[in-house]
């Protein structure tokens, strides 16, 4: 679905990361970061920011550099201006001018057309100079506009194709029938992942209310969404192409970012190849397996399996970009190899190579008149645990996991309830990030 609509958009993607969402880098920052000229770099920020409104930039300076960052308030904005930066091909007047003058003639012969008699219709009209434009492009437009745009219909006959206007699937459906079809799209667009696709679909409801049944004042404002990430949405094409290979079984090759610190101990554990240009960018032929996504902090994780069977996770606003290969696998022989790896994987931590996971035992204290629904949703989030109730508002949950770091910000969304057990480690940890907060409001020295 993407590429009929986006060129480049991997530097867009680096940008918007950069700039706007997570590094705030300027303009010259980000140009010594990445190998991408100056000039580029400002040409791609300044095309964002026509897409983007200035509702939802917000400008900070650090001496003589700008810094830009989005910004929005989720109780007034219900739409993700991300998706907007998808609609960035540029079409010339006279592509714009084939799709419509090929709709306009088989509309009016009110038939099936084949590639001749469209060539010889739009010739004899003076619409088509095949001096300028070449049969193989005729022929190009109309298989996009059947497999793409999906806005006209092909049948073979004697290996001959005949074009005709896709029917509309939509003429069944009433003036009101429409509207809640349209009130639904409006929900489901942010909470059903890919997002885009449902923009989209959005908009082609809107268009078509208004231009096919003159149904107008289409705004779905009839929702507002808490706690939805809007940031994942720049990562959707990348996620398409990853979902397509998974469906196809092929493997793929990712070039990947790998964070600044650490980067010679990340590339050896994360079983990154570095690439020579850029230290911090790295490639890897994966076989990918499955797309995790953690609702609490709107982030995607592939989880895939390298040449040795080795499973690697990496986090999709890494990726700059994906390439499907020829070479397959079978998805089913790494079942088990999931398996071992992820079943106690609190997010996207895989269990170490020989190693065995955690145990985590946990102290809760509650009321038990007032507070008893914390055990139950704290054994909700953790499948893996198990509660020993000592005595009246004291419990013991014990869970096993891959790495017990990643419990850290979930345990401290229980702050005053729980207390670590066993793992002196988490311990140590939890008390060292307390007290550095308490430091810092000058609540102990």
């Amino acid at each position: 679905m993407f590429s009929d609509f986006i060129k480049h958009y991997n530097i867009i993607r680096d940008i918007l990361r950069d700039c706007f969402l997570y590094g705030c880098f300027s303009r010259d920052g980000l140009e010594s970061k990445r190998n991408v000229s100056s000039r580029k770099i400002s040409y791609e920020m300044r095309r964002i920011q026509q897409y983007v409104e200035e509702e939802y930039i917000k400008v900070d300076k650090d001496g003589r550099y700008k810094l830009l960052n989005l910004t929005y308030d989720f109780m007034r904005h219900s739409d993700n201006f991300l998706v907007s930066t998808y609609m960035t091909k540029s079409f010339t007047r006279t592509d714009l001018l084939i799709y419509f003058l090929i709709l306009l003639y088989i509309q009016s012969q009110k038939r099936q057309c084949s590639l001749s008699e469209i060539e010889d219709g739009l010739a004899e009209g003076g619409y088509l100079s095949f001096d300028r434009i070449s049969s193989k492009t005729i022929e190009r437009k109309l298989s996009e506009m059947c497999t793409s745009f999906g806005i006209l219909s092909c049948e073979t006959v004697k290996r001959k194709k005949f074009y005709s206007i896709t029917p509309d699937i939509l003429k069944t459906l009433d003036d009101n029938e429409l509207r809640e079809l349209f009130v639904a799209v409006g929900l489901f667009k942010n909470i059903i992942f890919p997002v885009v696709a449902g923009y989209f679909c959005e908009q082609t409801l809107k268009d078509y209310m208004y231009f096919e049944r003159n149904i107008s004042e289409n705004n779905n404002h009839y929702f507002s969404y808490r706690n939805v990430h809007f940031h994942p949405v720049i990562e959707e094409q990348v996620l398409w192409e990853i979902l397509k290979a998974m469906h196809e079984e092929h493997k793929i090759k990712i070039i990947y970012h790998l964070p600044h610190k650490n980067q010679e101990k990340s590339s050896k554990t994360q079983g990154y190849a570095a690439n020579g240009d850029c230290k911090r960018q790295c490639s890897k032929t994966l076989a990918p397996y499955k797309i995790r996504y953690d609702v609490r902090y709107g982030r995607f994780y592939l989880v895939s399996f390298d040449g040795s069977k080795n499973c690697i996770v990496s986090r999709l606003d890494r990726i700059e970009s994906v390439e499907i290969l020829e070479d397959t696998f079978r998805r089913k022989d790494y079942d088990e190899l999931y398996d071992k790896q992820m079943r106690y994987s609190w997010s996207s931590m895989p269990l170490k190579q020989r190693k065995e996971p955690e145990k985590v035992k946990l102290e809760v204290i509650i009321d038990e008149e007032t507070e008893g629904y914390i055990i139950e949703k704290i054994l909700n989030e953790s499948p893996n645990g198990t509660v020993e109730k000592i005595e009246d508002g004291r419990y013991h949950v014990t869970i096993e996991v891959n790495d017990s770091g990643e419990l850290i910000p979930w345990i401290r969304g229980y702050a005053g309830y729980v207390r670590v057990l066993e793992s002196k480690e988490l311990a140590e940890k939890i008390f060292s990030d307390w007290k550095e907060m308490l430091s810092s409001y000058g609540v102990v020295q």
